[in-house]
C-alpha cells in the first residue's frame, strides 16, 4: 500500500487539503494534518494542564502517521515550515523515513538538509511510491 503522511502549516490549510485530496485520488493512503479547525497557539482548555495535554495529544498523533507512513512530504510553499513541522522532520529522519518536499528551502540549512527529493505534485509523489 502506497502511504504518505504530510507535514504543513495551517497558514496553506485549503492548499494542503487540495493537495491530499489529489493524492487519495491516486489511490494514496495519506495521513494529513489536523487542520480543519485549526487551534491558535494561545488557546486555554478548562487548566494549563488540560492545554498542555491536548497540544502534546495532537503532536503525539502526527508522530504516529508519520512512523506509519512510507515516506514523509513537507509542503514547503513559500520555503515556510514552522516549528511543528520541524519536529515532524526530526522525527522522521530519527525513523529513516524518507523525506519529500515541495520545495528544496525551508528557511534553514539544517532542514534543508534533511530534504531527500524535491517532489513539486502529487502526481509525481504516487508515481515514486
Amino acid at each position: 500500500m502506497k502511504s504518505v503522511v504530510v507535514c504543513g502549516s495551517k497558514k496553506y490549510k485549503a492548499e494542503i487539503a487540495a493537495f491530499c485530496r489529489e493524492l487519495e485520488k491516486l489511490n494514496v493512503l495519506v495521513f494529513e494534518p489536523s487542520m480543519d479547525e485549526p487551534i491558535p497557539e494561545e488557546a486555554f482548555f478548562h487548566s494549563d494542564y488540560v492545554t498542555s495535554k491536548i497540544f502534546k495529544g495532537l503532536t503525539l498523533e502526527h508522530f504516529d502517521w508519520i512512523r506509519k507512513a512510507e515516506v514523509c512530504y513537507v509542503y514547503n510553499k513559500a520555503s515556510y515550515v514552522g516549528i511543528s513541522v520541524t519536529l515532524e522532520m526530526a522525527y522522521a529522519s530519527a525513523l529513516g523515513k524518507p523525506i519529500f518536499a515541495l520545495s528544496k528551502k525551508t528557511g534553514d540549512p539544517c532542514r534543508d538538509a534533511l530534504i531527500d527529493k524535491v517532489v513539486p505534485s502529487a502526481k509525481e509523489l504516487a508515481a515514486l511510491l
